[in-house]
């Protein structure tokens, strides 16, 4: 560890951090994450081969229920997914072969990405709760984003995709400053997080670049805190303000509910003029927005 890092550290062990300290830790995250030597979390075989679904027009299903079976904890996860009572309607769907064939390449896409960041990506040991947060509020906008994109005319599976790993920077800075502090006492959540802010959508930017996510997808995820990508309004990232905001209204925000205004983070401060500006570009109508917020509520109920 650097002498920077080192007197970092001590400033953030001894209160409140100050702007040297943060300035610091945001620059080694950065720098880390410029690294020739870094490696990203990686996502599994058939996650990465389903990101982009036109490109398996032809593709066999029967192989792609092989490929998630060949990794069990994943397919355990696809398998709790697909026979909840959102997906698996009147009949119950008992095997993989089943699933795929009824819900489509896109729905399974859907759900085995889903499975593979929560299993995977999502998960790292000395910031669990914030890190299941995370979590959780990613699941929640995915979802929602799905509606609102039903609603508006868009791809919902693309939509899904957005919501699902727009915060994925988040993620991947935790577990960077995680094993930046392995061996010794970590500093708390509370300390690191306006770095982890900083650097969330470079970072996120960063992986979906090397994951090759498609539809231009690290535009959206680089600038999804202003839906003004390249100077002008884009319809997938006011879905996700909208989506934001219904899922911190729903309890899904990254901040735990409760907390006094000045501890919460800005990832769930979206203004009420800038949901309102994004609810216009999407021609949002006020019955239209309660609608997606009633359905929103009831899938969530279902999703962990």
């Amino acid at each position: 560890m650097n002498t920077n890092i080192d007197q970092a550290h001590a400033e953030i062990q001894r209160g409140a951090p100050s702007l040297r300290s943060v300035t610091d830790l945001t620059e080694r995250i950065g720098n880390l994450f410029a690294s020739p030597s870094y490696r990203p979390p990686t996502l599994p075989t058939v996650a990465v081969e389903l990101l982009d679904v036109a490109r398996y027009a032809d593709i066999d299903l029967r192989r792609i229920a092989e490929m998630i079976a060949s990794d069990p904890m994943l397919a355990g996860q696809v398998m709790r997914r697909v026979q909840s009572p959102f997906y698996a309607g009147r009949v119950p769907i008992t095997d993989l072969d089943q699933a795929i064939f009824r819900l489509g390449l896109n729905n399974i896409r859907d759900i085995v990405i889903e499975a593979a960041l929560n299993v995977g990506l999502f998960t790292t040991p000395g910031y669990a709760t914030a890190m299941e947060r995370i979590r959780r509020h990613s699941v929640a906008t995915a979802h929602i984003s799905k509606l609102v994109a039903q609603e508006t005319g868009q791809d919902p599976h693309q939509l899904f995709l957005l919501g699902l790993l727009h915060d994925v920077g988040l993620a991947a800075a935790l577990i960077t400053v995680d094993d930046m502090f392995t061996g010794g006492v970590r500093p708390s959540i509370v300390h690191i997080w306006p770095a982890i802010e900083t650097t969330h959508e470079s970072a996120g930017t960063l992986l979906a670049r090397i994951w090759e996510l498609p539809d231009g997808m690290h535009q959206c995820i680089g600038h999804h805190h202003n839906f003004q990508v390249n100077g002008t309004d884009n319809r997938r990232v006011a879905t996700l303000h909208v989506a934001e905001a219904i899922a911190a209204r729903l309890g899904r925000g990254v901040t735990p509910s409760g907390q006094p205004q000045c501890l919460r983070s800005t990832i769930d401060n979206t203004l009420p003029d800038l949901v309102s500006a994004a609810q216009a570009t999407l021609n949002l109508s006020q019955t239209s927005l309660l609608n997606i917020v009633r359905a929103a509520s009831e899938r969530l109920d279902t999703i962990r």
